[in-house]
């Protein structure tokens, strides 16, 4: 595939996100993918709910240097996001009811105030984050077909394809092992750096949106 015909794939792949529901998509230089070993380190200190758990976490995924490595074989990748609204201030919502929410979010009374806001906002990100895992797979999908063979999704965030892993130490294999991909800060992508090198920053700490954003690299 010479360049030019490469550069025609890679918009029409940008083209595809965007009618596919992508807030935003952008295809970038593979080389501005930062990776940094803290990102990875911020999995275990202070340890992440989903670490040794997720199939799809770490220690269950490459290491930062097997990917850095693997890295350094593409030469574009391509940022897709989505976006969730937050209908009150984060800050105020109760850490205690967030978790319990997470865990078992239909078991939750939806009362009014600073309690309807809390699931409203849980409800809009837990679907914004299931929206960008379908995202990243169907855009991965797009460019294998378009003649990227090892083109490569990665999601933000941990896996909410299913409602509680199987866990590692359960025997059991993964229920969705076609649709499930690793989260980028688990292989050590700084999301926030990437996604400011590839021309679409998102704000951290969110206040009035939370940003999804997603990778797929492609030879």
């Amino acid at each position: 595939m010479n360049k030019s015909e490469q550069n025609k794939k890679i918009k029409e792949l940008e083209r595809f996100a965007l009618e596919k529901g992508a807030f935003k998509a952008k295809a970038f230089s593979a080389q501005l993918v930062t990776v940094d070993e803290r990102v990875r380190a911020k999995c275990q200190i202070p340890l992440c709910p989903h670490y040794g758990h997720c199939l799809t976490c770490p220690p269950n995924v490459m290491s930062v240097d097997e990917f850095a490595k693997a890295l350094k074989r593409y030469h574009t990748a391509l940022l897709v996001q989505t976006q969730s609204s937050l209908s009150g201030d984060p800050d105020k919502h109760d850490k205690k009811a967030v978790l319990q929410y997470v865990a078992a979010p239909g078991k939750q009374k939806k009362k009014g105030g600073d309690k309807t806001e809390l699931y409203t906002d849980l409800d809009n990100m837990k679907y914004a984050a299931i929206r960008l895992h379908k995202l990243v797979n169907e855009v991965e999908s797009m460019a294998m077909s378009l003649g990227f063979p090892y083109a490569l999704g990665l999601i933000g965030g941990e896996c909410m394809l299913c409602p509680e892993c199987v866990g590692i130490n359960s025997g059991k294999a993964c229920r969705r092992p076609y649709q499930a991909r690793p989260s980028m800060e688990g292989v050590g992508i700084d999301v926030l750096k990437t996604s400011i090198n590839a021309g679409l920053p998102f704000e951290m700490p969110p206040k009035k949106e939370i940003t999804w954003s997603g990778l797929v690299l492609v030879d």
